[in-house]
Parts: structure tokens; sequence; C-alpha cells
């Protein structure tokens, strides 16, 4: 897969520093997907309004599950990569594999295996 770098600044996209068209994929836990939270006001879907408006041709994939650890989002990225293309990845997880007690270690090799798949 070709990437480009998609350089994101929330709140501050100036126009020349945005590629014409990127998909970004997140894959994230409870807090990308907006659990318990009123539709639109996770940070998510701020991120993609603000797009929207400064780079209408970006797309944002919100493949993000309430409860994820590393561990499955080692399972779940590629398929979601095969299916989007994505020219950017965002990984928000660990945060559940801290409040279940995984080792440390097993979260860094799970990141870095997440790390390893999205720049394949």
């Amino acid at each position: 897969m070709n990437y480009r770098v998609c350089l994101l600044l929330l709140w501050g996209l100036p126009g020349w520093a945005i590629a014409s068209s990127c998909t970004l994929l997140i894959v994230g836990d409870s807090l990308s997907s907006g659990y318990g939270l009123k539709p639109g006001t996770s940070w998510v879907a701020k991120l993609d309004a603000r797009l929207k408006k400064t780079a209408p041709d970006w797309r944002v994939v919100n493949a993000s599950v309430s409860g994820d650890t590393t561990q499955t989002g080692v399972q779940r990225l590629q398929p979601a990569l095969d299916r989007q293309h994505p020219q950017g990845v965002l990984i928000e997880l660990g945060g559940n594999d801290a409040l279940r007690g995984i080792p440390p270690a097993e979260i860094k090799r799970n990141l870095q295996t997440l790390i390893r798949q999205a720049k394949a």
C-alpha cells in the first residue's frame, strides 16, 4: 500500500497543509467510539465535522469498538485496512488493557504489532 503522511491539527488545519484527499482510519475503544455520549459529541465526530469544513475530500472511518483491547485491535486492524485502504491510521487503544491488568510488556507488543500492520 502506498501511504501518504496525513498531518492533523484538530483545531487549526491550514489549507495548504492538507492533502487533497485522505481516508483516516481510527481504531480505538469507547473513548473513540463515543460510548455513552450524545451523537456527534465524541472527539472522532468533532474531528470528522472539522475536516468536512476544512478538507471536504477527507474521509474519517471510525472502526472503534467499546471495550476493545490492544489484542482485539490486532485481530480487527488488518480486515479494516483491507476494507478501507486508508492513507492514515490513528490507534487509540490500551486503556482497557490497563483496566484488565494486562502486563505492560504485552500491551507494548500488541501496540508494536498494530503499528507494523498499519505501516505494511
